[in-house]
């Protein structure tokens, strides 16, 4: 069977969104917070530039760079690459100028995060693969086939909780949502596959309060658009969190059984 390329973490496909995820996600943030929030359309253009220069470069001089041997090549190499991008962008653009350093400051972080997240992709892949071919059995990634979801969930979940009705609101609530649903996701992870119960609605439950809390938070960042919701910026993201986690908690507590399952036929 086949195995489609956002599924192998490692692919040039997978690493294009990862790049793309990376710097939208904190350039929208980041813009957030410091009031530009209505800017959203030019940072979402600037952050998909710097995100594709970023990832062919990376992915071009990757064994050069020795990115697959070590987590501190991955952030130095991308540390670099990610000031200069932004360092670039600010020559063309007016956008950075009230908050200059603050913005190479973020582009040196993502472009660390990103590094380090694509040398580590491809040596737990190429460990998986190693795994199965050494038991001879057909290469299985798992749960992380399945690391582009909570981005997606996250998403869907604060398109449905703030119901934007411009687009500049849209992106901020889209991309803000998909950063929220893998931060949703490595919590879920937590109560739900390392808390050992029978039922998981438990851990569900505590997943959804996370949720609210996480989304009330973040719901701050839509202080600019409050004249556009209907209701409260905290009502609105604690709606979106809730809603983020249930969905990312119970899309985890699906593949723990299905973990559960195909451990329990291996050791019987």
């Amino acid at each position: 069977m086949s195995i489609g390329p956002f599924k192998r973490r490692s692919s040039w496909p997978s690493s294009l969104v990862t790049g793309l995820i990376g710097w939208n996600g904190f350039f929208i943030i980041v813009g957030a917070a410091l009031g530009q929030a209505r800017q959203a359309g030019k940072l979402f253009v600037l952050g998909t530039a710097a995100a594709i220069v970023e990832i062919v470069l990376l992915r071009l001089l990757f064994f050069v760079m020795h990115l697959d041997r070590s987590k501190l090549a991955g952030a130095g190499w991308g540390g670099l690459i990610g000031g200069a991008v932004v360092v670039a962008e600010l020559w063309s653009s007016q956008i950075f100028a009230a908050h200059p350093i603050i913005w190479i400051a973020n582009g040196v972080y993502i472009g660390i995060a990103v590094g380090i997240f694509l040398g580590y992709f491809y040596r737990d892949d190429r460990r998986i693969e190693s795994e199965a071919k050494e038991h001879g059995r057909p290469v299985d990634y798992g749960r992380d086939a399945h690391w582009l979801e909570p981005f997606i969930f996250g998403v869907i979940a604060y398109l449905i909780g703030f119901l934007p009705s411009t687009l500049d609101l849209a992106v901020n609530v889209a991309v803000v949502g998909a950063m929220s649903g893998v931060v949703a996701a490595g919590v879920s992870h937590f109560f739900v596959f390392s808390i050992p119960r029978k039922s998981f609605v438990v851990p569900v439950i505590l997943s959804v309060l996370a949720g609210a809390v996480q989304g009330a938070l973040t719901g701050l960042l839509f202080r600019t658009f409050a004249a556009e919701l209907l209701g409260s910026v905290l009502v609105h993201g604690a709606a979106a969190g809730s809603l983020t986690y249930l969905m990312t908690s119970l899309r985890a507590t699906q593949l723990a059984s299905k973990e559960f399952v195909v451990g329990h036929k291996e050791t019987t």
